[in-house]
């Protein structure tokens, strides 16, 4: 029998709301101590009236009464509930919606254009807490007769509920699996059979009773009907007498979820209520094809068309209290996809390679159908599916289509991520068990069998390729996914993605998200993708720096190793191993060393430090980078110089700039600047035997050279030029905004890209903000985190040297990164994309829209949906504000992506595009999107790291599968893969 996978969990990431469940205030959130906070909800699931005080009457007309004086006419209806204690309040105040009454919502505050789904996101996720974690902190209030009635609370969920249903927006396909999960989550449905409540019995079972922790771990993992008489069976021979009735109501709920059937009969009673004819045409026929559907198979398959014609008809339906009932018809059918599933598995072992495949489609369905996959999702899978169909694919191609459908759990998680991140995130520090809520919807969605079978299929893969992941010395088929190719060993270590944590340079991290500030490390492990193109991912691609991502399936393993100083190799056909560290390790790392020297080496005769000339980005061509401006701004001039007006204006304050400044001294009497540098950089590299002290010595001597930048006085010459040439450009003072960029002459060079090292200040509006960013800009590159990265690769430290370019603020409704290369295979003939709803879009990491594009004609592959919760806007006072983006499922047009092939093709023949050797390299352009109208933000080369495309030892871990990539897969064998 295959075994099933964990799930990844998206971790998620939120704050706002009030102090009283009947209002609202628009006051900023107070602040209290995280820690503190943590306590208080500890305490609350001890006490006897949990979050509550007392029970009160609360009156229409605002009266709050006591318990037994109820309103009356005098004040009005009114409703009897607890009234939430000091601390309640308090935490409340504080931006965490916690202690709902649900009695008390008020529907406007969840419809129409600005509704709170911040707050909502909060208010579900309590929820769920609520079921797994045993009533949570109303964990004994359960009993305080009066704190909660339920019919009041009932009808307070239904009343927003149905207030989002007659809202247009909340009939949108980004809002479909957010209202699905308020129907799923608050107390608007009668009793119903579900997996989560399965698993939640199961859970709790375990938690009293230790012995029964063996059948909860198969419950969870491995369900089937089965399962019931095994709970009684043990409840028998082992059970506690005490949780007998416990040990009934899970072995209940199990009978009740396998045996609910049904879904057909109420199928056809829903549409007998039905006017539009289509819709209830198509559903009577689903219906009827589920109540012939003989055996589970084909109960799948016709619960998954139902599921997709549920959701695809709930547009047709205007009346609230109708649609309610559609999603609740959809609800119930997912419990017997989730059943039928299960016994599809009982005989799994049995079916070829083209039945699984097709099961992959039918489970696809059912997920599109429940709102984890929208329809991009879906209508890839089809066609991935059917590629793989065709005819018998070669064992290449077979893997390739694997490893592409193996992205439906992202996809899913992500999607999760986007409605919950900021909720989650927000209440992480008051309940860490929050972050289990991703976890536990999609193992209980039809996800848990396409990841059972999608596991099974790449184990299936991987071995006729021979290609075989290892995980500290133990083959595994799943749970490793390779991202940036690259050989390298250090410390194992977590970390939690702070922008503020302190990160060893020798150590091989699992992060929660690749962050777009990541100091320099010896190897990544991520839990998550982000934007495949982002500046992170580029640079370490770049450095030959192994980053891989990691299911949940093996983070035990990974996490029990902790400390331990381990091996990570990462071919570029897409092999990985992990391993602890032993004398084979040696060997291989003693075969790597070749001594090439850095990949860092900035042309000095060609360094012109005398111009202080401020250069027009029109005046600047390819040819003048690393000369009087970085490659940014002589790029940007080449690109001006071919494409006009869809670059922003703008103008390069060259090296000589910088040079200059550094003839002052460094305070009054004292050497110049220039000589103080050099002098520091000597006696750094004379402490290389003395690591400690070294690092000690570097962190002081930058820390005082930014200190000196950024307060560094230009005087009056300098400082009009500036101010002149602002106004020349772009008008006068306070009326436009710029972005102020470092521009080295040590980026972008043969071997090194440096892309993200160094800051850009963002929409800065009025010239003596400019001025200041300027400061910062120059400050920048003595970071000790660009430092770092680049200090490893580079001879020569003081010829750093920052240009800045100063360009007009682009307002952009959509922006991102394109590079003329299938960035996974190398491809020439294919385009990669990231693109997300406003500025700054792909480059910081954020899950983003991930496209393969066709370079001449042909279908484009679609990767990933754009799943940021929030988008970057310029502010018009300045900086960068953070709204909702739309969720939408496409952010590029048919029309924009034309543009961006077209693009491609003229950007071909740029010089700045030539290696050393006068070869062609692939573009990395910065783009943006406004009205449908592209601008061009930046051009470099795509630089990829050649030690590890031309590793000795990488290349053997790929040998077997350049051998076997072209034999052809028989689809209609059973696989002889047994689960790991």
């Amino acid at each position: 029998m295959l075994r099933l996978c964990l799930l990844t969990p998206l971790l998620v990431l939120l704050a706002l709301d009030a102090s009283s469940a009947s209002t609202r205030s628009g006051a900023e959130p107070a602040t209290i101590d995280p820690a503190l906070a943590r306590t208080w909800v500890e305490d609350f699931k001890q006490q006897p009236r949990g979050p509550f005080r007392r029970i009160r009457w609360f009156c229409e007309d605002g009266t709050v009464l006591p318990a037994k004086e109820p309103c009356g006419d005098e004040h009005g209806e009114g409703i009897q509930h607890g009234q939430w204690s000091e601390r309640a309040i308090e935490l409340r105040a504080a931006g965490y919606e916690i202690a709902n009454v649900l009695a008390e919502l008020e529907p406007d505050a969840y419809v129409g254009a600005s509704p709170d789904l911040f707050g909502l996101s909060q208010i579900l996720i309590e929820r769920f807490l609520l079921g797994w974690d045993d009533g949570w902190i109303f964990r004994r209030a359960q009993s305080y007769r009066g704190a909660l009635q339920a019919e009041d609370e009932a009808a307070g969920a239904r009343a927003v509920v149905l207030a989002m249903l007659d809202d247009p927006a909340w009939r949108a396909p980004a809002r479909f699996h957010l209202l699905r999960e308020v129907v799923r989550l608050l107390p608007v449905r009668g009793d119903a059979a579900s997996a989560d409540e399965v698993r939640r019995l199961a859970l709790r079972v375990a938690e009293k009773d230790p012995g029964f922790h063996e059948l909860r771990v198969k419950i969870h993992g491995f369900p089937d009907a089965g399962d019931a008489h095994s709970v009684r069976e043990y409840a028998a021979e082992k059970g506690r007498p005490r949780l007998q009735s416990e040990y009934e109501a899970l072995a209940a709920a199990i009978d009740a979820l396998y045996s609910a059937g049904g879904g057909a009969d109420a199928a056809l009673q829903l549409a007998a209520w039905i006017e539009d004819e289509e819709f209830r045409v198509e559903l009577e026929d689903e219906a009827r094809v589920l109540q012939a559907a003989a055996g589970p198979a084909a109960a799948q398959a016709a619960v998954a068309e139902l599921l997709g014609t549920l959701r695809a008809g709930l547009d047709r339906i205007e009346s609230p209290e109708m649609a309610l009932e559609v999603l609740d018809l959809s609800l119930s059918l997912e419990g017997e996809a989730y059943a039928a599933g299960s016994a599809v598995l009982q005989s799994i072992d049995a079916r070829s390679r083209r039945e699984r495949i097709e099961l992959l489609r039918t489970a696809a369905e059912s997920l599109y159908g429940v709102g984890l996959l929208g329809r991009r999702h879906l209508s890839g899978v089809r066609s991935s599916v059917d590629r793989i169909l065709k005819q018998d694919p070669s064992v290449s191609g077979y893997r390739a289509e694997l490893r592409y459908l193996a992205r439906a759990p992202e996809w899913a998680g992500r999607w999760i991520a986007f409605d919950f991140e900021r909720g989650t995130a927000h209440l992480a520090p008051l309940e860490p068990l929050v972050h289990l809520y991703g976890q536990d919807r999609l193992r209980g969605s039809p996800m848990l069998f396409y990841s059972a079978v999608i596991d099974d299929l790449t184990r299936d893969a991987n071995e006729l390729a021979g290609i075989h992941h290892e995980l500290f010395g133990v083959r595994v088929g799943a749970g490793l996914r390779a991202l940036n190719p690259g050989l390298t060993e250090g410390v194992l270590l977590s970390a939690s993605g702070n922008h503020d944590e302190e990160l060893a340079t020798d150590g091989i991290y699992l992060l929660p998200e690749t962050t777009s500030d990541l100091p320099p490390v010896a190897g990544i492990l991520t839990l998550g993708e982000g934007s495949s193109l982002s500046h992170i991912q580029l640079l370490a691609r770049n450095l030959g720096i192994p980053n891989v991502v990691v299911g949940e399936e093996i983070l035990p393993q990974v996490r029990s190793r902790l400390g331990d100083r381990v091996a990570l190799a990462v071919s570029p056909g897409g092999v990985v191993q992990l391993d602890g560290w032993g004398p084979e390790w040696d060997d291989v790392f003693g075969a790597e060393e070749s001594g090439g020297g850095p990949v860092i080496a900035a042309d000095l005769e060609k360094l012109d430090l005398d111009s202080v000339e401020l250069l027009s980005l029109s005046s600047l061509r390819a040819s003048d980078s690393g000369r009087t401006s970085g490659p940014k701004g002589a790029n940007l001039g080449e690109l001006a110089h071919h494409f006009g007006s869809r670059v922003p204006p703008g103008f390069v304050i060259p090296f000589g700039f910088f040079r200059q400044l550094l003839d002052r001294p460094l305070e009054p009497g004292a050497a110049t600047v220039w000589e103080w540098m050099r002098s520091s950089y000597a006696e750094i590299a004379a402490l290389d035997g003395d690591p400690a002290r070294q690092q000690r010595q570097v962190s002081q001597f930058l820390e005082r050279l930014r200190d000196w930048l950024v307060t560094a006085d230009l005087g009056p010459e300098l400082t009009g030029l500036l101010r002149a040439k602002l106004a020349q450009t772009f008008g006068a003072d306070g009326t436009y905004g710029v972005f102020v960029r470092s521009d080295t002459n040590v980026e972008d060079l043969p071997g090194f890209t440096g892309a993200g090292l160094n800051l850009t200040v963002p929409n800065v509006v009025g010239e003596d903000e400019i001025l200041r960013a300027i400061h910062r800009v120059w400050a920048s590159p003595f970071t000790e985190r660009a430092y770092g990265w680049r200090q490893a690769h580079m001879d020569a430290p003081e010829y750093v040297f920052p240009a800045v370019v100063v360009q007009l603020g682009f307002p952009a409704e959509k922006s991102g990164v394109l590079v003329t290369q299938d960035v996974d295979t190398g491809r020439r003939d294919w385009l990669s994309v990231a693109v997300n709803e406003g500025v700054g879009g792909a480059v910081d990491g954020q899950a983003s829209e991930s496209l393969r594009v066709p370079l001449r004609g042909g279908r484009l592959l679609y990767l990933a949906q754009a799943t940021a919760p929030r988008k970057a806007v310029l502010d018009p006072a300045g900086g960068v504000s953070r709204q909702p983006a739309s969720g939408a499922e496409a952010v590029l047009s048919q029309d924009e992506v034309v543009q961006l092939t077209r693009l491609s093709l003229d950007v071909a023949k740029f010089p700045s595009l030539l290696d050393d050797k006068g070869r062609l390299l692939p573009a990395d352009i910065e783009f943006a999107f406004k009205d449908g109208q592209l601008a061009l933000l930046q051009i470099r080369p795509f630089v990829e790291s050649r030690s590890a495309l031309k590793s000795s030892y990488l290349r053997t871990l790929d040998a077997a599968f350049r051998e076997r990539g072209r034999a052809q897969v028989a689809l209609d064998a059973v696989p002889a893969v047994a689960a790991d």
